[in-house]
């Protein structure tokens, strides 16, 4: 599957929750997400611009944990990527067995998301700890379609939003190394 992602840096939430409203977007959920980021011991993925992560999302009812690789960035506009995702269900074990084969961790991104869905589209607003607030609007889709027309609807509703600068093409992960 290909995601479709474009973010965006913002200063606050506020208008912009007003302006979901507005659009007719529908809230989904609000959650914790604690994702460990992993580096292969065959390349790095920092010069593929790939990456492996295991995320935690803490719930009333015990967390949840997804296995998640992404591959690199298929242009310069956008963050659209190849995304295999599978829910494991201990974050342990699966550790343990990436860290065996050489996978080794480099660093945790703690952030708290909160989602809305407006046709096809996941907007999320992101309080990522250490690096800043960010509006994602992301679509996925099939690997044999044209991905340049999502990209284009994106943008759309950034303007919609009353977003037309900040965006963001580097991961949350790059852009905590920076600071």
């Amino acid at each position: 599957m290909l995601e479709v992602e474009v973010k965006a840096h913002v200063n606050d939430f506020h208008s912009i929750k007003s302006r979901l409203n507005e659009i007719g977007a529908s809230y989904d959920k609000s959650e914790h997400q604690e994702d460990v980021y992993y580096n292969a011991p065959h390349r790095d993925y920092a010069e593929t611009d790939e990456a492996l992560r295991i995320r935690k999302i803490p719930g009333k009812e015990g967390s949840k944990y997804i296995l998640t690789y992404k591959g690199a960035k298929l242009d310069d506009k956008s963050k659209t990527r190849r995304e295999i995702e599978v829910e494991v269900d201990d974050r342990e074990k699966t550790a343990a067995i990436l860290e065996n084969i050489g996978f080794r961790p480099v660093k945790t991104i703690k952030k708290d998301r909160i989602s809305y869905l407006l046709d096809q589209f996941i907007i999320t607003l992101d309080k990522v700890y250490q690096v800043g607030n960010f509006v994602e609007i992301e679509k996925g889709m099939g690997e044999d379609e044209d991905y340049q027309d999502i990209i284009q609807e994106i943008y759309k509703i950034y303007k919609i939003l009353g977003i037309e600068e900040g965006f963001e093409r580097r991961s949350y992960l790059e852009l905590l190394e920076l600071k």
